[in-house]
């Protein structure tokens, strides 16, 4: 298990993702691609203040993207390091750390599994303050463990499971985390399956503890139904945390996903969630799946990669999470679109200072001129209120781009980013400028060289 220092952890992570360990796990024959690129950008706004500032930064980075599919193994990862250095010296330059990966192992067809997933990246200090690199914290996210599934009979199959999980920052902050689960699942038809669900989840802080230890428990039904074109899941139960020393949380545990095909080129896809959660629970969402593939050939592949994410905050409390999205997404020969639009309320238990509610929405378009040409664009709406501050702010971002490819591995992207901010708070509204241009080289396509900041 790797145990270091955040940067390190998820270095370590991304190993233990792509290593192979003779008589433990199987030999990987999977496909890998190897990437670098340079960026240079120049912030009208960098500290995104009433008081604006420019800074020029240079960014390098290099990484590695891999993928297995076999009867044994699933895995998929995206590994980078960047550098980034400020030219004027607004900010300390910095190195940072982003992983992305998880492996599925079938050690017993159909009785025992493996599964590792990891989030390696940065996340935000302060959800009120402008995202800036010095309100960005080093974070990483890892879940491990077996599963066994007992077949009594064609349509009924006991599973039971754990995972070990870690949630570290730089700073204080970090946890352990202990899981256990239990399922009764009926096989209705061929596509459709319910399932009985019970899930213990045993969260240590590590010293110095800001906040309690606690224990929560899930207890919920499933209903999904998959098919290629359209999927559906219900689910419905209760939570009960139960702190160490201290007071009790219940709350409801229901989630509804649902996604059509509506024709050959476009996709819907509708989540809505009312539950308990935390960031590490959120994070460990964003992680890409092991049988995903990189770059979405159809439609329903690309609504299907939007994960219902949670908030990207760096904290150790639990908060009850109110979210309703959709996504439409169309997919051409030559030309996409993707359209979302969603709304959210987040209750802390203990922080009761940064409950928020927030509405926003984002279209993105993408346009390939000619093998080499692609035009891209996007706008970005989001609205939040913080009741208890009396705090109201809107953001709005657009960008314009473009990317040539001088081969099939390198090319260069010149990008204009406009991020503006009005806020009631005195002083906190601002404009920021951004002109980058990006060159990056990439063996192939599992991993995109770009910067993941």
């Amino acid at each position: 298990m790797c145990r270091a220092s955040l940067p390190r952890l998820g270095a370590c992570c991304a190993v233990a993702l792509s290593c192979t360990y003779p008589g433990w796990t199987p030999a990987l024959a999977g496909q890998y691609d190897l990437g670098a690129g340079f960026m240079l950008a120049h912030y009208s706004n960098i500290a995104r203040t009433a008081d604006p500032r420019a800074e020029w930064t240079e960014t390098e980075f290099a990484g590695i993207g891999y993928a297995e599919h076999t009867a044994d193994l699933a895995a998929r990862l995206v590994a980078q390091v960047e550098r980034r250095d400020f030219v004027r010296n607004t900010y300390q330059n910095d190195t940072a750390y982003f992983v992305n990966g998880a492996a599925a192992w079938t050690i017993a067809p159909q009785r025992l599994s493996w599964a590792v997933e990891d989030l390696a990246g940065e996340s935000l200090l302060n959800l009120t303050a402008p995202d800036t690199p010095a309100n960005r914290v080093k974070t990483n996210v890892l879940s491990t463990g077996p599963e066994f599934t007992f077949r009594i009979n064609p349509t009924n199959m006991p599973v039971i499971g754990s995972r070990y999980g870690r949630y570290d920052i730089q700073g204080p902050g970090d946890n352990k985390r202990y899981t256990s689960y239990a399922r009764w699942v009926h096989q209705l038809s061929e596509p459709e399956k319910l399932s009985l669900n019970y899930e213990a989840t045993h969260v240590e802080f590590t010293a110095p503890a800001l906040l309690p230890n606690f224990l929560r428990q899930d207890t919920f039904l499933r209903y999904e139904t998959l098919s290629p074109l359209n999927t559906l899941t219900v689910e419905g139960g209760t939570t009960h945390i139960q702190r160490y020393g201290g007071d009790q949380t219940n709350g409801r545990f229901a989630r509804v996903s649902v996604l059509h095909t509506v024709t050959s080129e476009a996709a819907v896809r509708l989540n809505l969630s009312d539950q308990i959660s935390d960031a590490a629970t959120d994070l460990v969402r964003g992680v890409v799946s092991a049988n995903s593939t990189m770059v979405p050939a159809t439609p329903t592949e690309s609504a299907a990669a939007v994960p219902l994410t949670g908030s990207n905050v760096a904290t150790g409390d639990v908060y009850r999470s109110q979210r309703g999205e959709l996504v439409y997404v169309g997919q051409g020969i030559r030309s996409g679109y993707n359209v979302r639009g969603y709304a959210r309320r987040v209750d802390y238990v203990n922080t009761v200072d940064q409950d928020y509610r927030e509405a926003g929405g984002n279209l993105t378009l993408t346009w390939t001129q000619t093998d080499v040409v692609r035009i891209y664009a996007s706008a970005d709406y989001l609205k939040r209120t913080f009741s208890s501050l009396g705090e109201r702010d809107t953001d709005r971002a657009g960008i314009l781009g473009t990317t040539y490819r001088f081969a099939r591995s390198l090319a260069a992207s010149v990008e204009v980013r406009l991020t503006e901010r009005e806020s009631n708070v005195p002083l906190q509204s601002f404009l920021d400028r951004r002109v980058m241009l990006l060159l990056g080289y990439s063996t192939g396509p599992q991993y995109i060289a770009t910067s993941r900041r």
